[in-house]
């Protein structure tokens, strides 16, 4: 039996272990060490870091200074619960009074896993049961304190809100009785929609609390009929963006997203050219069908961590920026190339005409956006291959994987019923023209029939759904419609006559135009609030100059969706703080990558010109 068996073996026997999740206990393997200590040797003394707590597998332990109390002789279960609940030292010494066999459960690992009730319970129970409260309240004293936000943040605070207070008052007294728009209803929304837009740039408040803001406006100053303001609440494009929001909890709390990362880890080898390949294909496969960024980011970034720590922490120092642009390309260079792999993407096709909807559902979608991926496919694959070289040689024990398979065991029932709803919803955007059903509808189906049966659990959808960009989404949706209610989509049309020349005159300088606008925007605006204002002003114009929309919105999506900086990208921001110091999140290499990636972007959409012409697109 080799040492990764007899390891998860010997971690399957504590019986708390055996109720957590499966894919949570095999990512948790990687982390566990078995080690051996003789009589008389300590396993952590008093006052040292809490690194690690400990499983006693066979032995016995004398732990002292328990509270003052006397010794105690262990023979099973856990040591060192220090590590696990968030002690910054031992409050005992805990030496081996016979030979003994531990595991060692390193202190970030088992925080992680301790999120499961049962284990932190468990964990918790076995401390009480040595230590006193008033030794945990000094080892946890300072912890609770939060550091004084920066005068910085204050500053952006304040100013945010001065401009949000003073902007509708500009807007009204500049714009009211002065003919310049087409009627006082669209100066009040214009108005709405300067405090709107100013809490997106300052970031005052969640994003979706500006765009029900302005729906809230628009109902109460009565510039839109409430079914209109509202009616994105009961779009067909809310109810696809909810149903494959489902659909995507099943197939990552089932462990279905983490076995197609260890199958691909088995069957490639042991260079870190596959390991690259694996994260980057991983994060390729999830975008179609877990449709937000930073839902990818967490199904990846755990293992990232995993695989930095197994091939070592010198090759990690080297491989770890390769390792994290992999992990990045793969959950976001795709992003606007499948309809269903982001939340923003559901609103440029909401915004297009009934007719484009019909045409451009997934399938289409994809096809028509396919020479683009290819063609970022091909450049950023150079990129990251040129940009990241380096002479480490890492290497993960195919052991290890096979044996975190097995602990994952075969495909349970939940895996299958994930995988069922994929290929029925795969199949019917392929068979659109012969049954005809709408295939939101389809899709919500396959939502009701994962709850019907339970692999959806209620607790799932209420924490797992994001539920906030739902009613972002459908916000948006009610805000263009009120401002078609008031005639505003007409006027930004018509005053936008240079932008009508260039667009169909000519249209490789209109994207020029468009991606220099979306670059500066972008310092300033998160992704969906650039996709919304871009799209709001542009969508309409080109259905009047019959350019075709999607063509337009696609550009905007593919473009918007760049970064430079962090705080540009919210997912970046979760991966940094989830990522090891290894990973390089923060490496000047990276920052380099995403500026060559805003011009790959720009040359797969001149690269598709050709193609979208043989469509009859463009």
């Amino acid at each position: 039996m080799d040492d990764n068996r007899k390891i998860a073996d010997a971690l399957l026997a504590e019986p708390v272990f055996d109720t957590l999740p499966r894919q949570d206990v095999a990512r948790f393997l990687s982390h566990v060490t078995e080690r051996t200590f003789q009589p008389g040797e300590a396993l952590h003394r008093q006052g040292e870091p809490a690194a690690e707590s400990f499983l006693i597998v066979e032995g016995a332990v004398q732990v002292t200074g328990a509270g003052g109390g006397g010794a105690a002789t262990i023979g099973e279960g856990f040591l060192g619960e220090e590590a696990a609940i968030g002690m910054k030292s031992y409050l005992a010494t805990a030496t081996a009074q016979t030979a003994a066999r531990v595991l060692a459960l390193p202190r970030e690992a088992l925080q992680d896993i301790s999120r499961h009730g049962p284990i932190r319970d468990r964990l918790l129970a076995s401390y009480s049961g040595r230590f006193t409260g008033e030794s945990a309240a000094l080892a946890h004293e300072g912890a609770g304190r939060k550091p004084a936000p920066p005068a910085r943040e204050s500053m952006r605070l304040m100013v945010g809100w001065l401009l949000a207070i003073a902007a509708p008052v500009a807007i009204y007294v500049s714009l009211a009785g002065k003919g310049i728009l087409p009627n006082v209803q669209s100066v009040y929304l214009l108005a709405v929609l300067s405090v709107s837009v100013t809490m997106w740039i300052f970031r005052l408040l969640p994003d979706f609390v500006p765009a029900l803001f302005a729906v809230l406006c628009i109902v109460l100053f009565g510039l839109a009929p409430p079914q209109v303001a509202l009616g994105g609440f009961a779009s067909n494009t809310l109810f696809m963006a909810l149903s494959i929001f489902g659909l995507s909890v099943v197939i990552t709390v089932s462990g279905l997203s983490y076995r197609v990362l260890l199958v691909l880890l088995r069957i490639g080898p042991a260079h870190k050219a596959w390991y690259n390949l694996s994260l980057f294909l991983t994060g390729l496969i999830l975008t179609p069908v877990v449709p937000t960024t930073n839902g990818r980011v967490a199904v990846l970034a755990p293992f990232t961590n995993d695989l930095l720590e197994a091939i070592g922490q010198k090759a990690a120092r080297l491989e770890g920026p390769r390792l994290t642009a992999s992990v990045l390309g793969g959950v976001s260079l795709m992003s606007s190339i499948f309809l269903s792999s982001k939340s923003v993407n559901f609103l440029i096709f909401g915004l297009l005409p009934l007719q484009e909807q019909s045409r451009f559902q997934w399938l289409y979608w994809f096809y028509a956006a396919s020479v683009a991926g290819a063609v970022l496919l091909v450049l950023y694959g150079l990129a990251v291959a040129l940009m990241f070289r380096n002479e480490s040689r890492p290497a993960i024990s195919r052991e290890l994987v096979a044996e975190q398979l097995r602990i994952l065991g075969p495909m349970n029932v939940a895996e299958w019923a994930a995988v069922f709803g994929l290929v029925v919803l795969l199949v019917s955007f392929m068979t659109a023209a012969i049954h005809r059903i709408d295939i939101p509808w389809v899709a919500l189906a396959i939502l009701f029939s994962l709850l019907m049966f339970r692999f959806l659990s209620e607790s799932d959808l209420r924490q797992r759904v994001d539920w906030t960009f739902l009613i972002f989404l459908a916000s948006l949706i009610g805000l263009v419609a009120a401002m078609q209610n008031v005639g505003l989509d007409v006027w930004i049309a018509q005053n936008l006559g240079w932008l009508k020349r260039v667009m169909t005159d000519n249209f490789p300088a209109f994207i020029g135009l468009l991606a220099a606008a979306i670059f500066v925007v972008r310092l300033a605006l998160p992704i969906n609030a650039t996709v919304v204002i871009f799209a709001t002003l542009l969508l309409p114009t080109a259905i009047a100059e019959a350019v075709n929309p999607w063509v337009v919105g696609f550009a905007i999506l593919i473009l918007s969706e760049n970064f430079i900086w962090p705080y540009q990208a919210s997912y970046y921001i979760q991966y940094v703080s989830m990522a090891r110091p290894e990973a390089g999140a923060e490496s000047p290499r990276l920052v380099m990558l995403h500026v060559l990636e805003f011009f790959m972007k720009l040359a797969a959409i001149y690269a598709s010109f050709p193609f979208w012409r043989a469509l009859g697109i463009l």
